[in-house]
């Protein structure tokens, strides 16, 4: 299967206060969250999964909701419950062992610089988020090494397991963990620019849409 990109827009999430208004996390956190959610991703079956032609997933993390787009799906919707968290992923791309170039790497060192560079295109100004009109700042970070375990109807078209030798895979993007929604429906738009990979324009427009539920 041809992913051409695998691009996510997700949703952006803050407090419904004067501002929007980031956690204060290492980035440490944010590449293990970004990392964890592209496992998830990757990791699901090919009917429900967003490269699959399954749609947009709402990820738990343990007490922090991810949303996870998918490609040529303009809007979406995830429903939570009050006091989650939620990881914005605005923009990811990843590289791993089981795919073509651009996005191929033979190791963590590949994988790494792999995903980097199929983003160099694209700056931390580039990815603009607003959230009920107000602007939610992102940070660039890139993950940790991914040992993928493939169910047996993958994306990939892989056999299922881990892989020999290793399935790997590294992911790159600009995120933010976010303080948890008051109840109630909130709008989020997000706007992206720039070239991925780099020489392709790129010029992204998605509106997402968090459902704050109690008693969910």
């Amino acid at each position: 299967m041809s992913r051409l990109a695998r691009v996510l827009l997700a949703a952006v999430v803050a407090l419904a206060v004067a501002a929007p208004s980031a956690v204060a996390v290492p980035d440490k956190k944010l590449e293990a969250n970004l990392g964890a959610l592209w496992q998830e991703a990757l990791e699901t079956p090919t009917p429900q999964n967003p490269f699959g032609g399954g749609g947009p997933l709402c990820v738990d993390l343990g007490g922090v909701v991810a949303p996870f787009g998918a490609p040529g799906v303009a809007s979406f919707t995830c429903t939570v419950k009050p006091g989650t968290k939620v990881f914005v992923a605005a923009w990811s791309a990843e590289c791993s062992t089981l795919e073509a170039p651009p996005f191929f790497g033979s190791n963590e060192a590949e994988l790494r610089a792999c995903a980097r560079a199929v983003n160099a295109g694209i700056a931390t100004e580039d990815v603009v988020v607003f959230l009920d009109g107000k602007r939610v700042p992102v940070t660039h970070v890139t993950s940790g090494l991914l040992r993928l375990d493939l169910p047996s109807n993958n994306i990939f078209g892989a056999p299922a397991g881990t892989g020999s030798p290793p399935y790997l895979s590294v992911a790159d993007g600009w995120v933010a963990l976010l303080h948890p929604l008051t109840p109630g429906r909130h709008t989020i738009t997000l706007d992206i620019v720039g070239e991925f990979p780099p020489g392709t324009p790129l010029d992204v427009d998605v509106t997402t849409t968090i459902i704050v539920r109690p008693g969910r």
